[in-house]
């Protein structure tokens, strides 16, 4: 194949595969005006539902990109999908039913975003569209076939229908999943308990209408002589997935999985022996505890399934990888613009690879926990879904310690936290020339200072800071009350100092802009040395010492 070298074909970053985790990389790093350019070898988004549910934390982060609403109203369908069930079939005897989404409403002090369920392939077409709105080059049918790193960035040789080309990138993200090709040319290895299971999806249409009645499942444990497994449906009740092992060391393998004989699996699922079955596809995975030892490689960094393989019991693993996504983005963006230097990006390993570890660990004792397999000490470990997707704390460069500050795990209830460095900037509602507005509305694009109502030395050291590091800063005092001004939001419940930890009057906080808390101050300390000290801080945070 003749290679066609074009100078003008480069971005300063390369996103290789086109799922749920690439598109996300896009959509953010486009929304930080980021020039990318996503390569995937199939033609279009998936074709197969795969994941379902995304987590209040991960809704807050389709918030900040302007696809949440967008989110819910497809989703709306779902909302009252809420049992999980066992049953020898749909149409058979239910051996148990648990409401198992029960206390979404009670985080409405944590968050405005709620549970999400919604199939990953009505998902990615959202993405891709608000990708490609604020200007991310996505090209589908376009694979990777090598790629070379220098000390300058890397080399890419794309394949399309036209041939094959060489692009050039700053930086390559992988997104290609558990069997990244990239993750694998550079040889990196995993830890984990490795594979633990294989198993297929079998995505179906088929009438269930009459099966189902006024029921609606989230999920439903399907076992009887004839099939075991998990059953999906759709909110138009017309077809779902069904999900079943294989055991390739009893000589099975994927080729077993005729049309026919999945359809007969799925007519033994619903418990109707006539039922219409149309096999629409079929994705073999291996349920895995598997994580790289390393997501940064150079200018080669991994995100998704390409960097952690997680037990879908829990639902983490979609979540987790829109979450490196997040993470990565803004560092990207500020190394590439020049604003930052490249050890902000490090900060990307040192900050998601924890998180990967104990996520999917957390997904391994959910899964013990619902096989009734648990111990006593695991079942003391368990962490409830808000904790593992709510309650990171992140330690690294990018992150200004307390002086005397308690080291939090790498989890932590976040209804307990109050603003510590690393942690998620807690929810608030605040106002501005009188209408409501939620901290979290503030986060997203820039770091944002805010600030008590004593802080105006604080404002005067982030226009100086800003000035020196060609870094926009957004600054908001918080006065209590009703009443605001110019640059200042009022917090009309006294919510705000309590929040945030107490927060003094002359005290500030400094958010990054993937919502999590970079550094704060009481104020008392550093009253006269604002300036000095939010400088050193940016530089810091920044790579710019």
């Amino acid at each position: 194949m003749t290679t066609v070298s074009d100078p003008s074909d480069s971005a300063p970053v390369l996103i290789v595969g086109g799922s749920l985790v690439g598109l996300s990389t896009a959509l953010f790093l486009a929304r930080h005006g980021v020039r990318c350019t996503l390569v995937e070898r199939h033609p279009g988004t998936s074709v197969h539902p795969r994941a379902v549910g995304y987590h209040p934390r991960t809704g807050e982060l389709l918030r900040q990109a302007g696809v949440e609403d967008a989110a819910v109203r497809e989703a709306a369908g779902f909302a009252a999908h809420r049992t999980r069930a066992g049953v020898t079939s749909l149409a058979g005897e239910v051996l148990f039913s648990k409401e198992e989404l029960e206390g979404d409403d009670e985080l409405g002090d944590l968050t405005p975003s709620r549970l999400l369920l919604l199939p990953q392939d009505r998902l990615e077409p959202l993405l891709r569209k608000r990708a490609e709105e604020l200007g991310a080059d996505l090209r589908f049918g376009t694979e990777l076939l090598s790629f070379a790193e220098d000390p300058q960035g890397v080399t890419a040789v794309l394949a399309d229908g036209a041939g094959a080309r060489t692009f050039r990138s700053s930086y390559l993200v992988a997104c290609d999943g558990p069997r990244s090709t990239v993750r694998e040319a550079l040889k990196v290895p995993r830890q984990g308990r490795g594979v633990l299971s294989r198993h297929v999806s079998i995505a179906f249409a088929a009438d269930l209408r009459p099966v189902l009645g006024e029921r609606r499942y989230s999920v439903v444990h399907v076992k009887n002589e004839q099939v075991a497994g998990i059953l999906v449906h759709d909110d138009t009740l017309s077809g779902g997935t069904l999900i079943v092992g294989y055991r390739p060391e009893d000589g099975e393998s994927l080729e077993d999985f005729t049309d026919g004989r999945c359809a007969e699996m799925v007519r033994a699922a619903v418990g109707s022996p006539e039922a219409g079955v149309t096999i629409r596809s079929r994705f073999p995975w291996d349920m895995a505890e598997q994580v790289a030892e390393g997501f940064v490689h150079g200018r080669v960094l991994l995100a998704g399934d390409a960097a952690h393989v997680v037990p879908p019991t829990g639902g983490y693993g979609a979540n987790t990888g829109i979450a490196d996504a997040h993470n990565l983005a803004w560092k990207l963006a500020l190394v590439v613009g020049g604003v930052a230097g490249a050890g902000l990006v490090r900060t990307y390993d040192a900050e998601r690879r924890p998180v990967a570890v104990y996520t999917a660990e957390q997904g391994s004792l959910q899964l013990a926990l619902r096989s009734g397999t648990a111990t006593p000490e695991q079942r003391a470990v368990v962490a409830d879904a808000v904790t593992v997707t709510s309650g990171q704390a992140y330690r690294s460069a990018a992150v200004v310690a307390e002086p005397g500050g308690v080291e939090l795990p790498v989890a932590s209830d976040p209804r307990a936290l109050r603003g510590e460095p690393g942690t998620r900037a807690p929810y608030v509602m605040l106002a501005r020339d009188g209408e409501p507005l939620s901290t979290l509305d503030l986060f997203g694009r820039d770091f944002v200072l805010l600030t008590g109502e004593r802080g105006l030395g604080w404002i005067s050291a982030a226009v100086a800071a800003s000035a020196e590091l060609g870094l926009k800063l957004v600054t908001r005092r918080v006065v209590p009350g009703t009443a605001g001004g110019a640059g200042t939001l009022a917090d009309p419940d006294g919510a705000f100092a309590g929040r945030y930890g107490g927060l003094r009057p002359e005290g500030a906080v400094l958010v990054r802009p993937d919502g999590v808390v970079a550094w704060r101050s009481a104020g008392a300390d550093d009253r006269g040395e604002e300036t000095a000290v939010l400088g050193a801080v940016l530089r810091g945070v920044l790579d710019r010492t």
